[in-house]
């Protein structure tokens, strides 16, 4: 059995928000035994709706909230930082906020035994337009953007910190996908569909995003120094220095729950 931290970033979301925290509230208890949950509002102001909405939740499961206190922008990925170092497991799932999993699933990352040189990523089915292209330069298998969620990780703390952790004093935008990708060891850690040797891949569900509320304040997302982002992760990669010793944290936050 595997014990997993899930890791959400949410700036305002309160219907995906309810929805991921009823849904984990439901999961059977031999499930919920083995999960972590943290939630990380990026600086959303909503009047204390966030903290409200997590503390009910607090009876059912293992659950902790954390406030970005200064809104710098679209900063999901600088709480994904964070979280991955309050992470009390092993294995960790970080998704988006709008990642619909379904109770199997859940069940099959916890019962299935898995290795810790893969980061499994999973078939999503959305629900609204995206470009199948946009990641073909450096994804060859072409699993990411084609039939999985790119912020979508099932990943070792080892793995994920392979990368030197989200970069977002280095990418060009905040939220660098391609960035964090381009920078795990790939030698050691090689990304698979989660579970190819199942009959059917264990899927999830991208329900459509609140664009205007998720990207109200994305004028502040680019550093603006920047002109080709692979080129510069490949040079940056190669100055272990500076791939591991950057700031990871760039914001004020606190523990709300």
């Amino acid at each position: 059995m595997n014990d997993i931290t899930f890791s959400i970033t949410y700036y305002g979301q309160i219907n995906h928000l309810q929805y991921q925290l009823d849904f984990f509230s439901a999961l059977p208890e031999t499930l919920r035994n083995h999960i972590s949950l943290q939630i990380t509002n990026d600086g959303y102001n909503d009047s204390k709706l966030f903290i409200d909405i997590c503390e009910r939740h607090t009876d059912v499961l293992d659950l902790s909230a954390y406030l970005v206190t200064k809104d710098l922008g679209f900063n999901s990925h600088g709480c994904r930082n964070l979280m991955m170092m309050q992470s009390p497991t092993k294995w960790n799932m970080l998704m988006d906020i709008d990642a619909y999993l379904n109770k199997q699933t859940v069940e099959d990352m916890i019962t299935l035994r898995l290795s810790d040189k893969k980061i499994y990523v999973f078939k999503v089915t959305f629900d609204h337009e995206d470009n199948p292209h946009d990641y073909e330069l450096w994804d060859p298998k072409e699993i990411l953007k084609i039939i999985a969620h790119p912020n979508t990780w099932l990943i070792t703390k080892p793995a994920f910190w392979s990368s030197g952790g989200y970069d977002i004093e280095f990418t060009g935008m905040r939220h660098g996908d391609e960035e964090f990708f381009l920078s795990l060891d790939h030698d050691v850690f090689e990304h698979i569909l989660f579970h190819p040797y199942l009959a059917k891949p264990s899927e999830m569900h991208v329900r459509r995003p609140n664009r205007n509320r998720s990207y109200l304040n994305q004028g502040t997302e680019h550093s603006g120094h920047l002109k080709r982002i692979v080129d510069f992760v490949k040079k940056r990669n190669e100055d272990k220095n500076r791939k591991h010793k950057k700031r990871l944290i760039c914001f004020p936050w606190k523990k709300v729950v």
